[in-house]
């Protein structure tokens, strides 16, 4: 998978504080930190996939981190 959906994902968790870099490409990297996420913010369903759930809990973490700043 790749393509600038991905971009936005890895940016999102970059910005959070993985260290992602932002290739536009679903790859093993990216696939790792999806999984670190969901062991820390989503512990029942660790797939390493960013389903819809996933990606609506780090969007609602980054709007806490914005609101801190």
């Amino acid at each position: 998978m790749s393509g600038s959906d991905v971009g936005i994902l890895q940016k999102k968790l970059s910005d959070y504080g993985y260290g992602l870099a932002q290739s536009g490409q679903f790859d093993e990297a990216t696939a790792l930190v999806v999984t670190a996420f969901q062991r820390h913010f989503r512990p029942a369903a660790i797939t390493g996939i960013a389903c819809g759930d996933t990606q609506g809990r780090l969007e609602r973490l980054l709007a806490l981190k914005a609101g801190r700043d």
